[in-house]
């Protein structure tokens, strides 16, 4: 039988990069929660992750940007995207990505405040998920539990049971919280539990990914690189020596399977001695996406919710997800959100999958044209000609389009202030109402809002160098960085604003 029940406003399942993020964001609004994972250390993948700009930025408000940069590639190193006919072969094309440092460079240069304060990070997956671990185990608000699985769920009036078992003692608990989040994977418990099931977005495929150390193939390129070739894609100078191979596999490929090294060594035709061979993971499925992120009081996010190929194209869909999950948690926690505020999560955060897997799905297309014309033997002026037809598939900003900065909906333009601070340190974790009037008008939405119980920050900045591409002289700025209201005066209906805002009414109210 289960223990006596534990109790937490919010229980996490899964405590890789959604899971993590989601409960430090919930804590950056004062809200504890239980992370429970079945593993008892941090997953040790060896794939690289490009974390893009806007990105950044969010993991800069959770006060996680400087550390993670430690683990992170060296700044003043560009990375190339390599398409070569082999990886014993010279470059056909390489695309590439500045530095971080020259980004650093181009983006203060940058007056119209599209560009991102951070530039975008490379990191080992393995490098990411042991400093989110820290982060988890070094915060009060935070109580992880290892070797914790969860089994079971149990819709209540005012929340939900969790059965959970705990490896290390052989115990089963019961876990009670007002929300659940699953953030548990692509074979999550709690989506299978909840009942949602998932929708397919394009062709079943099987991959082998082999990290695998060797010198010759570390060593042949200066950068940390993307090499695609006929017949695989090797990351490279990620992590020192340290390589990942992703074989794309066949119905004749089944049977190397049990020899990785082999099929390794025939893919990229390395001579000489084996590598060797640090990780072997199998996967097989096709791009997909939950049909509902929502049932009742469960809530589903990162690879619970979405699948792509290979798994790492997700990282900044997933970082997406635990931001715009865990804050409007923390208002429901705290009472002041409306139903539709957390209905809107569903809907914000499934259309920004969508559009993600479509860019994926461009760029496979590229990737899967270039493989098929070398495998049909096309001379290199033919490859050249292909790829210079189409546009490189990276977006280290990620701020979204120039021209819909400051809407409803999206980020503002970014600027420094007079003393050299960034303006978005000065936003604040709850609302932010910035205040461009010459008499502090917003007050009477601040004082409404206070009256109800939404916390707000009033940030007076009259006189302030504005970049042209800000809009309204007033701005009300969600805990994600998203406008969420804009208008040049105090609004007519405060409470109004107010309701929509916080979601006891559905629109967004916007003032153009």
């Amino acid at each position: 039988m289960p223990t006596a029940a534990f109790r937490t406003p919010v229980l996490v399942a899964g405590a890789g990069v959604t899971g993590s993020l989601t409960a430090l964001e919930l804590a950056h609004h004062g809200v504890p929660s239980m992370v429970v994972e079945r593993a008892g250390v941090p997953p040790r993948f060896a794939d690289p992750l490009l974390i893009n700009g806007r990105n950044m930025e969010l993991l800069r408000r959770l006060g996680l940007a400087a550390g993670l940069r430690s683990a992170g590639v060296d700044p003043d190193s560009p990375v190339d995207v390599v398409w070569a006919r082999g990886v014993d072969q010279p470059p056909v094309l390489v695309w590439r990505l500045p530095s971080v440092t020259e980004l650093r460079g181009a983006y203060a240069a940058t007056a119209d405040g599209t560009a991102p304060i951070e530039p975008y990070l490379l990191i080992s997956c393995t490098g990411l998920a042991e400093r989110l671990h820290r982060a988890l185990r070094d915060h009060p608000l935070i109580d992880l539990r290892c070797r914790w699985t969860l089994t079971d769920l149990r819709p209540e009036a005012d929340g939900v049971a969790a059965t959970v078992i705990d490896a290390g003692a052989g115990r089963r608990h019961v876990v009670e919280a007002a929300y659940l989040a699953g953030c548990d994977g692509a074979d999550s418990t709690v989506r299978r539990c909840a009942g949602l099931t998932m929708e397919k977005l394009g062709p079943s495929a099987s991959h082998l990914t082999v990290a695998f150390r060797g010198g010759a193939t570390a060593g042949r390129w200066a950068n940390p690189s993307a090499v695609i070739t006929g017949g695989s894609t090797v990351l490279t100078g990620h992590d020192g020596d340290l390589c990942v191979a992703h074989l794309p596999l066949g119905e004749d490929d089944e049977q190397a399977v049990a020899d990785p090294a082999g099929l390794l060594a025939r893919r990229l035709g390395l001579d000489g001695d084996p590598p060797q061979i640090h990780a072997v993971t199998q996967r097989a499925g096709a791009p997909s996406i939950a049909r509902a992120y929502r049932r009742g009081r469960v809530h589903l996010a990162g690879q619970a919710a979405h699948l792509a190929e290979p798994p790492g194209n997700d990282v900044d869909t997933c970082i997406g997800d635990a931001v715009d999950l865990g804050w409007r948690l923390a208002a429901a926690v705290h009472g002041w959100a409306g139903e539709h505020l957390l209905a809107a999560y569903e809907t914000e955060r499934r259309r920004q999958a969508r559009l993600d897997r479509e860019l994926a799905r461009r760029a496979g297309q590229t990737r899967s044209r270039f493989q098929r014309l070398v495998a049909a033997g096309a001379a290199r002026e033919t490859l050249v000609d292909i790829l210079r037809q189409e546009a490189p598939q990276l977006d280290p900003a990620g701020t979204g389009p120039a021209g819909m900065a400051g809407t409803p909906g999206f980020r503002p333009p970014a600027f420094r202030l007079a003393g050299g601070d960034q303006f978005f340190d000065r936003l604040g974790p709850q609302l932010t109402l910035v205040d461009l009037t010459d008499d502090q008008g917003g007050w009477p939405l601040v004082t409404a809002a206070r009256a109800r119980g939404v916390p707000i920050r009033h940030l007076p900045m009259a006189g302030a160098p504005m970049p042209a591409a800000w809009s309204g002289r007033l701005v009300l700025i969600r805990p994600d960085q998203q406008v969420a209201w804009r208008a040049d005066g105090p609004p007519p209906d405060c409470e109004g604003v107010l309701d929509e805002v916080t979601g006891v009414r559905h629109q967004l109210y916007e003032n153009a």
